[in-house]
């Protein structure tokens, strides 16, 4: 490597500076490597080799999940009583999942500190665990899908939208699939108990933002919205009178929380941002990771309290659909906060706490009916 960059040296810092921006784009590509070299991040208990990629049915469309074997490698423990056989802890078919908050990481990862996720591994006091880890340590809550070679797209995976980046905090590579980081939550296939976890505030953990299944084209594998009107909770929530919200955690009642989340989800508050214009979002990039945009695969619901037709959908620049109210596009706020009773989440709603805040040039506000 010294040869090679004395040879660069002296053809001239032009073409030196071409070959690092290259190096810099590989990083995030498909099978790129980063600064750091693959041989070094072996370790007990760790995956074998690269991870591989697949598509399974889901009722979102098919969505990306663990191939191969699986992830989480847990070797033989002879000494067990019964002696345990190798496995995994995350085996063929576990849905894959994206994280709205993340930051892309095209371009990022292959500097001394890595890429900086916002799902991190540091223990919070109040959960007792991290966001992510290792799938076969399974510390976290969400455990990063990693490789140890240039992961392989199995049949109905683009191959150019998978890659890698490395994660300074775990010591390892983590899998991207269209500059998105992916993880795990399901421990098995036709499970997708993660779809649209939503996470922001205390009491829950402070990871924030939506998770979504990944479909095959790189974008969140969202679903039909299910628009309705939220109801105030008297000494909470920052709106005296009901206000639109989108169902989230159609899976909760799975999750065995006590109280049971209901089977129909939970009510979380959306806004409208002044900077749009009608049927025009304004929000992107950076504006994203905290706003969230409502995405639905096709015309959304309306529950009760809302009139019909005042609901729709725009398209958005990266070819997804965003839920309108009276041309209004609506967002999540990734900084929401839950109504508590007694210390913990209740599944009546969200507090809107968003109401009124500025960011990226304009004002969000809550939405009336």
């Amino acid at each position: 490597m010294a040869a090679k960059l004395k040879v660069l040296f002296g053809l001239g810092i032009a073409l030196l500076v071409l070959v690092v921006a290259t190096a810099a784009h590989a990083s995030n590509g498909p099978g790129g490597f980063g600064h750091k070299h693959w041989q070094g991040h072996h370790g007990s208990g760790r995956d074998r080799g690269s991870a591989v990629v697949a598509l399974e049915s889901s009722p979102y469309g098919p969505v990306l999940v663990v191939g191969g074997a699986g992830a989480g490698y847990v070797p033989a423990d002879p000494t067990a009583n019964p002696p345990t056989p190798a496995g995994y802890n995350y085996p063929a078919g576990s849905s894959l999942y994206l994280l709205s908050s993340d930051p892309p990481t095209y371009g990022q990862g292959w500097g001394h500190d890595g890429y900086q996720s916002a799902c991190g591994v540091t223990i919070v006091a109040t959960q007792g665990f991290t966001c992510t880890s290792s799938p076969s340590a399974n510390t976290g809550e969400w455990p990063a899908l990693l490789t140890w070679g240039p992961p392989v797209a199995g049949p109905g995976v683009n191959p150019s939208l998978l890659g890698t980046v490395y994660r300074a905090d775990l010591d390892a590579f983590q899998v991207t699939y269209a500059d998105h980081p992916v993880y795990l939550f399901d421990q098995g296939p036709n499970s997708f108990v993660g779809q649209h976890f939503f996470e922001s505030v205390a009491p829950l953990p402070p990871w924030g933002g939506l998770w979504s299944l990944l479909s095959p084209n790189g974008l969140p594998a969202s679903g039909v919205a299910s628009l309705e009107a939220e109801a105030p909770v008297a000494g909470q929530t920052t709106y005296t009178s009901p206000v639109v919200g989108v169902q989230e955690y159609p899976f909760g009642d799975q999750l065995g929380a006590t109280p049971p989340i209901p089977a129909s989800g939970v009510t979380i508050s959306v806004y409208a941002f002044s900077g749009d214009r009608p049927w025009q979002s304004q929000c992107s990039g950076q504006c994203t990771l905290t706003w969230i945009p409502v995405l639905s695969s096709g015309p959304p619901t309306v529950g009760s309290g809302l009139h019909a037709h005042g609901v729709g959908a725009i398209r958005r620049p990266d070819g997804s659909y965003q839920a309108t109210y009276d041309g209004h596009p609506l967002y999540l706020y990734g900084q929401e906060q839950p109504v508590v009773e007694s210390g913990a989440p209740v599944y009546t709603g969200s507090v809107g706490n968003g109401n009124g805040a500025h960011a990226s040039g304009g004002t969000f506000s809550l939405v009336n009916p």
